[in-house]
């Protein structure tokens, strides 16, 4: 299991290199991702609640698609492309690839935070004039932010793909 998340971690890097360098990210580490967070997904998690996860994960995802399209279509005032305008198919397709890695309160938990994690590092790096381009690359920090969290996970040894956790912590039982 460890050799499968190294192999993850690599993959995320490359996903940071290839969006902070060209703003794009070649295709194949999507596929490659899904593939690695559903096994990861396939060994541990018992099955019990693997289809309800994906599917609040994934309503998850396309409502806040649809809170970007109104948020762009206010903006513009017309009905606008959100991957040509504001964002990118990449980011939508590195969300996609995490779907099967987290339960539906840790995704929305990991979206949340990695969002705040991406805008602060795009601030600095704007500030000491380290990143010059106008664009945030979303899935490139979003990978980073994930990264750090894997390598949390191996130290700390909390798990990701059940939310009773946060669940207990927040006392929300």
């Amino acid at each position: 299991m460890v050799f499968i998340k190294i192999a993850f971690i690599i993959v995320l890097l490359l996903i940071l290199y290839q969006d902070m360098r060209y703003q794009a990210v070649s295709w194949i580490f999507f596929p490659i991702g899904f593939i690695i967070t559903f096994y990861i997904l396939y060994i541990n998690n018992n099955g019990i609640n693997l289809f309800f996860s994906l599917a609040i994960n994934s309503f998850f995802l396309l409502f806040q698609l649809g809170v970007i399209y109104l948020f762009t279509w206010f903006r513009f005032r017309q009905r606008t492309n959100i991957f040509k305008s504001s964002f990118g198919l990449g980011d939508l397709l590195f969300l996609i690839m995490l779907i099967p890695l987290f339960s539906p309160i840790n995704y929305i938990a990991f979206f949340l935070g990695s969002i705040v994690f991406s805008l602060i590092i795009y601030l600095i790096l704007k500030t000491f004039k380290i990143y010059k381009k106008e664009k945030i690359p979303l899935a490139g920090f979003q990978s980073l932010f994930l990264t750090f969290v894997l390598i949390t996970q191996f130290f700390f040894k909390f798990n990701l793909y059940n939310d009773f956790l946060i669940i207990d912590k927040l006392n929300l039982y």
